[in-house]
């Protein structure tokens, strides 16, 4: 099952494909040229292991079943650069073009659809973005007016998912032209507009309004570079008017627009030296500026993502189907991934039976990767990386230990695998 995925997913593809073949990084097609770095800028960096880490769920039993969740960025990919260790650890958990043990790719990242590539892989490729939760929302919001944010097609994403008033901040705009007088962005490329003929959906359909507020703003991705500004002005207009931009107040006994952002990082990795802003800075940027223009937090937010709970629960089903598969564990459990036995309360029984060994959260960022899977509970692991966000200083991060602190993608899986039994559904 693949979730969505677009270019990221196309590049996490020919990761994968390259390390199954092991014909190198150049072994698949995709849509983005791969640049595998030559000289690691974390040469020499050393392995690590820290005593003030908390204590790992499963060092009692390292030969049960292990599974792996890996971030994408910082992790596998640096913006278009391959990470090398990322092609060694894949080539250790494919045999025969088939996983091993039961994988799947846990990324705050998102803001697209399937893609043509990814979908040929799809039978053993997993991967939860951070709006994956967004489809729950889908039976209370269906027919009320959303207004959704982010690069890439997001307005295509949300309608895939099962919402039928889409609405964009461009929507906005050209409806309104004066709400933003330093002038609106262009659209992202890859957006599909809606036809010149069509009616607009603020003027001529009235969502928006009165009779119509927007009920909802979903914030898929990371704006564009050039839609802060736009994304920021419409939204507190949002916010401030229960959905009715036009509005200079709530009307009396009106509910607040919920806010749902899928992405809590502050900061993300990619080719720069340092990290960059991420969906968590525009966040704050919203909710600053609603505090200063109303007094008070932005009303109705929710935060998914990691380090939130859903991801990991959506994990669990997964990798427990996986694991049926692969011959790992009974049939019945895939039917508890697919019930949904795991609650948001803790990890769900099945998934702690099942992975005994572990199941190693690899990741770069401190604050989301290690925090989620450490409030996951067991059997989860946090393994932190060097090769991303976290670069020290210490063996280990102060605000949010690791139980395993490693080089990159290569140390977390040999470290996993140390005694674990193999699937037994794998190619000879």
């Amino acid at each position: 099952m693949v979730f969505e995925q677009g270019s990221r997913a196309l590049l996490l593809t020919r990761v994968i494909a390259g390390a199954a073949a092991a014909a190198g990084a150049n072994a698949a097609g995709g849509a983005w040229p791969l640049r595998p770095l030559a000289t690691p800028w974390w040469a020499g960096c050393r392995a690590y292991s820290s005593a003030s880490a908390p204590p790992s769920p499963v060092l009692h039993n390292p030969r049960g079943v292990p599974a792996f969740a890996f971030d994408i960025d910082g992790v596998l990919i640096r913006g278009r650069d391959v990470l090398p260790p990322a092609l060694q650890a894949m080539q250790l958990l494919c045999r025969g073009g088939r996983w091993r043990y039961p994988v799947v790719f846990l990324t705050n990242g998102g803001g697209v659809t399937e893609a043509r590539k990814a979908q040929e892989l799809s039978a053993w490729l997993d991967v939860v973005l951070s709006h994956t939760p967004f489809r729950a929302l889908v039976p209370r919001l269906r027919t009320r007016p959303v207004l959704v944010v982010g690069r890439r097609d997001t307005p295509a994403v949300a309608a895939s998912y099962g919402f039928q008033k889409v609405l964009t901040t461009h929507d906005l705009a050209a409806a309104h032209p004066d709400a933003l007088p330093f002038g609106a962005a262009a659209p992202p490329s890859g957006w599909k507009q809606r036809p010149a003929a069509a009616p607009c959906p603020v003027r001529d359909l009235g969502w928006g309004s009165d009779a119509a507020p927007i009920a909802a703003a979903l914030v898929f991705c990371d704006p564009a570079g050039d839609s802060w500004y736009q994304d920021l002005q419409l939204l507190a207009d949002v916010a401030t008017s229960h959905g009715v931009p036009m509005r200079s107040r709530p009307a009396p006994g009106s509910s607040p627009t919920e806010f749902h952002f899928s992405n809590p990082d502050l900061l993300w990795a990619n080719e720069h030296p340092r990290p960059r802003f991420g969906q968590g800075a525009f966040a704050a940027a919203l909710s600053a500026l609603h505090e200063r223009l109303a007094g008070g937090p932005l009303p109705a937010a929710k935060f998914y993502g990691k380090p939130n709970p859903e991801p990991y629960r959506l994990c669990e089903r997964l990798l427990l189907q996986q694991a049926a598969a692969l011959g790992l564990a009974p049939a019945e459990a895939a039917d508890a991934g697919s019930t949904g036995e795991a609650s948001d309360c803790g990890s769900s029984a099945a998934a702690a039976r099942v992975f005994s060994g572990g199941i190693y959260a690899v990741g770069d960022n401190p604050a989301a990767d290690v925090r989620g899977a450490n409030s996951a509970g067991p059997p989860w692991v946090s393994v932190l990386v060097r090769t991303g966000v976290f670069q020290g200083p210490g063996a280990n991060s102060a605000s949010d230990p690791a139980h395993v602190v490693v080089h990159d993608a290569l140390a977390a899986v040999q470290a996993a695998l140390h005694g674990a039994p193999a699937s037994k559904s794998r190619a000879a």
